[in-house]
């Protein structure tokens, strides 16, 4: 039988499968295997994993297609050239949509495993697909479309809680599903930048789907599963479910709903019906394969062969039945949902009855009559690396918790923050950090010279410590008559050029005399380094810029903190940025005890100076 696949394999070209999701990719390129398709896999999302299979022949890194889609279709298209793949499947949102996006060039080169751009978008825009089933009948959830918490507040006593929400295109998308109990959640998250959104209505009941290849208006196969259970619990992907006998009723809608949409291949249309009313509520449609892909497989309906079978002109010879009551059973995501009802997300809305009953369902869930997603004992590599990835995100995931809860976290913060700015600030940084926990602060100790005639106040932004610290110096020395000759400025190290003083900056200033109003951020220069005698730092993440950026300006770079009353003196003047106008009021107090120090300081050494030069010369 081997030899006959290999012999078969011989005489037809490959095909490329765009999506390295385990459990959606390696039963798509099995399928195609078992009729002698020889199948390579690409991607261009850096988190989907090498996938390792028995069933796969190569695998493929093309460029992001979200930030570089000439260098992805470039790769892509001379992939396609140099392979000789004669046809394209995506299996995730963005894959489809990155086939949309250079349809015109991929149709050209081969079959694209999708219908056009413009029947495309009536799938990936949930709103034009909810508009279409309403006009076919179909009951859809109650929605609104949603960009700003600015909308949602117009809408604060209409809106019924609990709530739905999903991206209104599927392109890219960073997020599937989100569930809202209170209003003051979903106002944060959407002042969080999630939109546009659609907000729908929750509607109980069980997830069905019916899975349907289309091809010139008609359904040349038709499956129907139910989801038994999602993780997380309280909805989302489906980790267990069963081949269900068609429902009638919705066979007829979802068949009503794609032919309305012109739609050719394989979607699945997906309900929530609710068993005790006997009613079924449209949730969406995804016009490629599914999460729970293998199921219909395993039962006997293998949807990836009849579609390359129907894009290569060959008879499809689909069973009139499937085996109803197949269970199915994605183990990592069974893994994910237990951790996320005992130890992670989900466990504060866990009850000991629910987590008991969890407990309890384990054996049947594991038994041998429930079929895995990806297990073969043939090609068992993608189950094991699949659930190995899992335990590992989720111990790795577990250790940060505990270390969280056992580690400062002031440490923590820099930590992070090491990691972020890189090696070369980041180690100057921990060490700064590390000299102040153990209390050796004496490189922060350092006055400005007596000499000193060119001053930087540096911050991050230029809108809030630098700018006020500028004024507020300028101001000391015109009241102590030693403004002339002086050079004064204040920059940002990542300042947008020309934004005003922050709100709270301009009405913390005006209550001590002192007016920001025409103050327009800069960023810091190499020129105004080379001409600073002085250059101040507010805190030491800036420190550590500083002197990195600029090392031969070591000398010049001083805490204006070294000014400070305890317990602030030779430490930080922590940014008022993420506090209100009350924290800024404080910072503003620190500084002005600082300048006012600074300019008598300076004033006194400039005093002594020229004592000690006069003395010099009357001797």
């Amino acid at each position: 039988m081997a030899a006959h696949r290999v012999g078969e394999a011989a005489h037809h070209r490959p095909v490329l499968i765009l999506g390295a999701a385990t459990r959606v990719t390696v039963p798509i390129a099995r399928s195609l295997r078992r009729i002698g398709v020889p199948v390579e896999v690409a991607t261009f999302i850096a988190q989907e994993p090498r996938l390792h299979s028995t069933a796969i022949n190569d695998f493929h890194r093309l460029p992001d297609n979200n930030e570089a889609p000439d260098e992805f279709i470039k790769a892509l298209r001379s992939l396609i050239q140099v392979r000789g793949f004669d046809m394209l499947i995506p299996t995730n949102d963005p894959s489809l949509a990155a086939i949309t996006q250079h349809y015109e060039q991929l149709s050209s080169l081969l079959n694209p495993g999708c219908p056009p751009p413009a029947i495309v978008n009536r799938v990936v825009d949930k709103r034009t697909t909810l508009q279409v089933a309403r006009e076919c009948g179909i009951r859809t959830p109650f929605t609104y479309t949603l960009s700003t918490a600015e909308q949602l507040e117009a809408l604060r006593g209409e809106i019924r809680f609990p709530v739905v929400v999903k991206p209104s295109v599927c392109r890219g998308r960073k997020f599937k599903v989100l569930y809202f109990h209170e209003f003051a959640e979903l106002s944060a998250a959407l002042n969080r930048s999630l939109g546009p959104v659609l907000v729908q209505e929750y509607c109980p009941g069980e997830g069905v789907g019916i899975e349907m290849l289309m091809h010139q208006g008609k359904a040349i196969a038709t499956f129907q599963h139910r989801r038994l259970k999602e993780a997380p619990p309280t909805g989302g992907v489906a980790v267990m479910a069963i081949a269900e006998q068609p429902d009638s009723g919705l066979v007829q809608s979802s068949l009503d709903l794609l032919r309305a949409l012109e739609w050719e291949g394989v979607a699945m249309v997906e309900y929530r019906r609710d068993p005790e009313q006997g009613t079924a509520v449209l949730m969406e449609v995804n016009g490629r394969f599914w999460g729970t892909s293998s199921l219909p497989i395993l039962a006997g309906m293998d949807f990836p062969a009849y579609q390359w079978q129907i894009a290569h002109n060959q008879e499809v010879q689909v069973p009139h039945s499937y085996k109803v009551g197949t269970r199915w059973r994605y183990t990592s995501g069974y893994i994910t949902r237990l951790h996320q009802l005992f130890a992670g997300s989900g466990s504060a809305m866990a009850s000991a009855h629910s987590r008991w009953r969890e407990l309890r369902s384990l054996p049947r869930d594991f038994s041998p009559a429930i079929r895995d997603a990806i297990w073969s004992w043939s090609d068992p590599i993608p189950a094991l690396a699949d659930l190995g990835r899992t335990l590992w995100e989720w111990a790795a995931a577990d250790l940060k918790w505990i270390a969280r809860k056992l580690v400062p976290k002031q440490l923590l913060r820099d930590r992070d923050l090491y990691h972020r700015l890189g090696p070369a600030i980041g180690s100057i940084y921990a060490r700064l950090r590390c000299l102040d926990m153990l209390g050796i602060r004496g490189g922060n100790k350092r006055r400005v010279p007596a000499n000193a005639r060119s001053f930087v106040f540096v911050c991050h932004g230029n809108i809030m410590r630098s700018p006020m610290a500028e004024a507020m110096f300028k101001r000391a020395l015109f009241q102590r008559n030693q403004d002339e000759g002086i050079h004064v400025l204040s920059a940002g190290l990542h300042a947008t050029p020309g934004r005003e003083a922050h709100p709270w900056a301009q009405l913390a200033s005006e209550e001590i005399g002192i007016s920001l109003t025409e103050h327009r951020a800069q960023r810091l220069t190499p020129e105004m380094v080379e001409r600073a005698d002085v250059i101040f730092a507010m805190d030491f993440l800036h420190k550590a810029e500083l002197l990195a950026l600029y090392p031969a300006a070591k000398n010049k770079i001083f805490m204006l903190s070294a000014y400070a009353d305890r317990p602030l003196r030779y430490r930080e003047i922590p940014d008022p940025y993420t506090g209100n106008l009350q924290v800024t009021r404080e910072c503003y107090a620190v500084l002005r005890i600082c300048i006012q120090r600074l300019a008598e300081g300076l004033i006194s050494q400039q005093a002594g100076s020229t004592l000690r030069s006069e003395s010099a010369v009357s001797i």
